[in-house]
């Protein structure tokens, strides 16, 4: 399976802005400089290496979704249903500029899938999505 730069870099972007984070928060949080987290974000050339101490910082990101497309976003949850991240993985409330702006990432990121064939994936983002959106 061949691994597109571009895609890597438009699913890590989806997961970053769902986090709510910025460069300054995604340098703290893994010791990485800009123009690296700058690199993958835009799927420009880095090092795969790199990537990997990056995704390592990120407990409940799947990998294999990251770098693939396959499977959910997000590892499974604890066996109580709880998350490792707590609260920061929940949408706030009154965020409908934000769920707009994830939308349309969405949109962008499933056509990217569909050409690959991965829309399944994709359909379970958007229910999410969905779910999100009706708690507002």
């Amino acid at each position: 399976m061949a691994i597109d730069l571009q895609q890597i870099g438009k699913r890590f972007r989806f997961y970053t802005n769902l986090k709510e984070l910025d460069m300054e928060q995604l340098k703290a949080m893994t010791g990485s400089d800009e123009t690296t987290l700058a690199s993958i974000i835009s799927g420009q050339n880095y090092l795969l290496d790199d990537l990997v101490a990056i995704v390592k910082n990120f407990k409940e990101l799947n990998p294999q979704w990251l770098i693939y497309g396959e499977g959910s976003m997000f590892k499974p949850m604890n066996g109580d249903g709880s998350c490792d991240d707590h609260h920061k993985g929940c949408l706030k409330k009154e965020k409908t500029a934000y769920l707009k702006q994830m939308q349309d990432m969405l949109l962008e990121l499933d056509a990217a899938e569909v050409a690959k064939g991965h829309h399944p994936d994709v359909e379970a983002l958007k229910a999410k999505l969905d779910q999100y959106k009706s708690t507002l």
